[in-house]
């Protein structure tokens, strides 16, 4: 199973959650799904919306171990309610470099991510997309 992270839990973050997806899953590569990032202070929120203009990018990650899901679901906030933040769906993630960083050609991959349940036009979208750059 493959995931698509766009915040905290990208290759370059040292957190613990982060540490722990690194050593269950292999990096991928870099990439983009169409929709919003938006920014919620210390972390953000993406929408998954296939027909935004906009662009949410990330890293994808294989992984080996799938039972770190529960814990990044509870990382995530994920109690499967009405009104949780975030859920996990699937999602078609465009892929743009490998894990060497040389263009691949580019290739739709499916991965499970984490999409912001509470966009209302309130939040201030991310221009560039990314997390990192912001």
């Amino acid at each position: 199973m493959n995931l698509f992270v766009y915040g905290t839990l990208r290759n370059t973050y040292d957190n613990p959650m982060a540490q722990l997806l690194r050593k269950n899953a292999d990096f991928v590569g870099h990439g983009y799904v169409p929709g919003r990032l938006l920014d919620l202070g210390w972390y953000p929120g993406a929408t998954y919306e296939p027909d935004s203009p906009y662009r949410v990018w990330g890293d994808v990650f294989a992984l080996t171990d799938e039972t770190i899901l529960k814990q990044l679901d509870d990382y995530e906030g994920i109690d499967n309610h009405p009104d949780d933040e975030y859920a996990r769906q699937e999602v078609l993630v465009q892929l743009v470099s490998d894990a060497s960083g040389e263009p691949i050609s580019p290739r739709e991959v499916r991965c499970q991510m984490y999409v912001f349940m509470r966009a209302d036009g309130q939040q201030t979208r991310i221009k560039s997309g990314n997390f990192l750059t912001r």
